[in-house]
């Protein structure tokens, strides 16, 4: 979220997102119209937002491009572009009406039984946005229980942004091996509760915050820009970085989300 909240103050638009299951942090980024196109099979937040408000009304006014994929096509395709492969078969999806709404999923006999499969192409990326819970300087990262996808998404990707919840020293990197994965090209940044109104690492999620949101982003479907403009303004606008949107947030409420060791 940090590193979303600077996108958003950089103004970059036209945007073509893959979130193989994306929560509110893409449905924001549709809300202030930066997506052209989004490579996806979910958005939104359960409990708060089954889908995504923006999102739905993108959909219904056509102004996304959407290529709606389940999470395995979207796993598919991230590996081939990991392998610098053009495509990796897939069984799912076969007998459905996926290659009729995405057609760039081509259906085919293999080779070596016959059976009907699908052709899921390579999803490259430009940039990765992966979150750690620790990373050094140089990149190697410690994603401990909150990998989910981000490591695929950053083997596919030629740019991978680590934000990480604290920059340590190589050295203690060096002690786990294990738990470590780096990329030819990387960057970090050092983000404290960067995932804020998310849970992360060391964080539980800020449920009102959230609903916050979403009700602003309903409203905004419904004609009525501005609680989404006022949610911007405090939010995004009004903080120059990620340390002036803690301190808006208030350190008495980051400590009731924190995770005690």
């Amino acid at each position: 979220m940090a590193v979303i909240r600077e996108l958003l103050r950089s103004g970059v638009r036209d945007l073509t997102i893959v979130a193989p299951t994306a929560g509110l942090e893409v449905d924001l980024l549709v809300a202030a119209g930066r997506v052209k196109r989004l490579i996806t099979a979910y958005v939104g937040c359960e409990g708060v937002a089954s889908v995504g408000p923006a999102y739905r009304s993108a959909l219904r006014d056509g102004s996304l491009e959407i290529s709606d994929y389940d999470e395995g096509i979207c796993a598919a395709g991230l590996k081939a572009a990991a392998q610098k492969l053009p495509f990796l078969p897939w069984r799912g999806g076969v007998g459905t009406s996926l290659p009729e709404l995405n057609p760039e999923l081509v259906e085919f006999s293999d080779p070596i039984s016959s059976e009907p499969l699908l052709a899921v192409p390579a999803i490259s990326l430009d940039v990765a946005i992966v979150v750690a819970e620790a990373a050094d300087r140089y990149g190697n990262a410690w994603f401990g229980r909150s990998r989910y996808m981000d490591p695929l998404l950053a083997n596919a990707a030629e740019l991978v942004v680590v934000q990480a919840e604290e920059v340590i020293d190589n050295s203690e990197i060096r002690k786990h091996p294990e738990r470590t994965q780096y990329w030819t090209r990387a960057v970090v940044t050092e983000a404290r509760f960067g995932t804020h109104p998310y849970a992360g690492p060391r964080s539980v999620r800020d449920e009102a915050a959230l609903r916050e949101y979403a009700e602003a982003a309903r409203r905004l479907g419904e004609g009525n820009d501005a609680p989404f403009r006022e949610f911007m303004r405090r939010h995004v606008e009004s903080c120059v970085d990620h340390e002036h949107y803690l301190e808006a947030i208030g350190k008495a409420r980051l400590a009731e989300l924190e995770v005690k060791p």
